[in-house]
């Protein structure tokens, strides 16, 4: 090998007319494939776009990705939008869709054999769980209107919950996560609220020029405050926000995530809000929770500024045992990186660790925390896209869609956090082509020992990524992570 890479150098040095040996081409460290038409999958996502620009157009095309079936593969479910405003009539063609996975990569839409899974709401997120302990998955809907909270029976069924479930929620909801807050066995579920708006009577926001008309800020709306609602043991809830301590009055919740920041063995809770603090919520172990955000400094970022918090993901990048946190924010911010430091103290890392220029320019929405090249330490993978459709008119260089991107964690070198720890990487397919991405969810869809990645659009289709990329090193686990908080999955443990 060693003669072969001699004459392959002086040949290329101009050595004469003898042909140097041909080297293998090693294969790409990420290889991402769209797979999306060939596995079956056709999921467009209507956001029901109106002159209006009502702003929960821009925010739609949650999923999950779960074994509905009991077969031992994942299955796929898309969270549909549908016209503005609500009506409130029954829509078929705007439905939510359900996928069952056949193995292999096939997957079939077995829609219309699952009952409520078919919900017809303006969906924006999805919980799974087994929320009643019959051993079955069920799911909780966040809509812009009512929720719905569905059991399901092991077959890929669903059936609406009865009104005795306690559960009722017609504000505008985003992100929706079961996990066991007070360590009873049970899941409880955590339901993030976003804003009020008037559908009637919409705010102009932007230039009066034809075709200037913009989505407005955040700001320009009432925040709604989150709601938590405690497991009875049965799949019944009651709503226990103030008795367990969750009083964020402020709201613009798009996102929680439960983790073990203190190391305590019991979960913990993490919440992204938009343009206000973010909030760290501390479990007590007694099914209370206290605000550790001000100490922790995970509210604002390292400038003590707030940010538009999204995504959500946690794991340990560093591999110290503990875990950190990563959210997702809008234009001209970045995403931040949380560094656990012990204690529920932690720094904002982003700068240092090469995460600032990646990211400051798109929108950060779905994310996760993976091992994409099995070599034993978490990678990050976020969707990007603007929430304003025609930002090219107010501002050069941005635009509406936008390229997703594939974060490198280069593994030894973490543990010094020089600059240029993480890296922007060619992932094949994933990121090539600009989308308004929003969800992002990782598993093995095909059996193969890696993650791919599923991906959604705000108004346009639903992607599939085989991983294909080259595998060294046993694979990191995905611990305490979670997608964005437009498809959050359960968490016991």
């Amino acid at each position: 090998m060693r003669g072969a890479r001699w004459i392959t150098l002086l040949c290329l040095s101009g050595c004469g007319e003898e042909e140097a040996p041909v080297m293998p081409t090693p294969p790409p460290t990420f290889a991402f494939a769209d797979v999306t038409e060939a596995w079956g999958l056709d999921f467009t996502h209507d956001a029901g776009l109106t002159p209006e620009k009502h702003l929960p157009e821009t925010m739609g095309a949650g999923a999950a990705l779960a074994d509905f079936d009991s077969d031992g593969d994942l299955d796929l479910y898309f969270v549909q939008g549908g016209e503005l405003p609500v009506s409130g009539v029954a829509d078929d063609g705007n439905m939510n869709r359900l996928y069952r996975n056949q193995g292999g990569g096939e997957f079939v839409d077995a829609t219309y054999g699952a009952g409520a899974a078919a919900h017809t709401g303006y969906g924006m997120g999805v919980a799974i769980g087994d929320c009643d302990g019959n051993g079955h998955l069920d799911m909780y809907l966040s809509c812009l209107g009512e929720d719905a909270l569905l059991f399901g029976n092991g077959t890929a069924w669903f059936r609406d919950g009865p009104a005795a479930s306690g559960v009722r929620d017609e504000r505008w909801t985003a992100g929706c996560v079961f996990f066991d807050a007070d360590s009873d066995g049970d899941l409880d579920l955590y339901v993030t609220a976003y804003l009020d708006v008037d559908l009637e009577s919409p705010t102009w926001c932007g230039d009066r020029k034809e075709g200037w008309r913009s989505y407005c800020h955040p700001d320009h709306y009432a925040g709604l405050p989150d709601r938590f609602w405690r497991n009875e043991g049965d799949g019944t809830f009651v709503d226990a926000t103030a008795e367990a301590g969750f009083d964020d009055i402020a709201g613009k919740g798009l996102g929680a995530i439960p983790a073990d920041l203190d190391g305590d063995g019991d979960l913990d809770l993490y919440v992204a809000n938009d343009s206000t603090e973010n909030r760290l919520w501390v479990n007590e172990g007694d099914g209370r929770f206290s605000d550790g955000t001000l100490l922790s400094g995970t509210g604002v970022n390292a400038r003590g500024l707030t940010e538009a918090g999204m995504g959500l993901a946690s794991g340990d990048f560093d591999l110290d045992g503990d875990l950190d946190l990563y959210v997702t924010n809008f234009d001209d911010e970045s995403n931040t990186l949380y560094r656990n430091e012990g204690g529920l103290i932690f720094t904002d890392v982003t700068a240092r660790w090469g995460l600032d220029a990646p990211t400051r320019m798109p929108v950060g929405f779905g994310t996760m925390a993976f091992d994409a090249d099995s070599d034993g330490d978490l990678d990050l993978a976020v969707t990007n896209g603007h929430i304003i459709d025609n930002i090219e008119l107010y501002h050069d260089g941005k635009t509406h869609a936008q390229h997703a991107l594939l974060l490198e964690n280069t593994g030894s070198v973490f543990r010094s956090v020089p600059a240029g720890d993480f890296r922007s990487v060619d992932a094949g397919d994933f990121g090539r082509t600009p989308r308004v991405g929003r969800c992002l969810l990782a598993g093995d869809l095909d059996s193969d020992g890696d993650l791919d990645l599923i991906e959604t659009a705000c108004g346009g289709a639903a992607k599939i990524y085989r991983n294909d990329s080259a595998r060294g090193g046993i694979a990191a686990p995905i611990v305490g992570t979670q997608p964005s908080y437009l498809g959050s999955m359960s968490a016991r443990e």
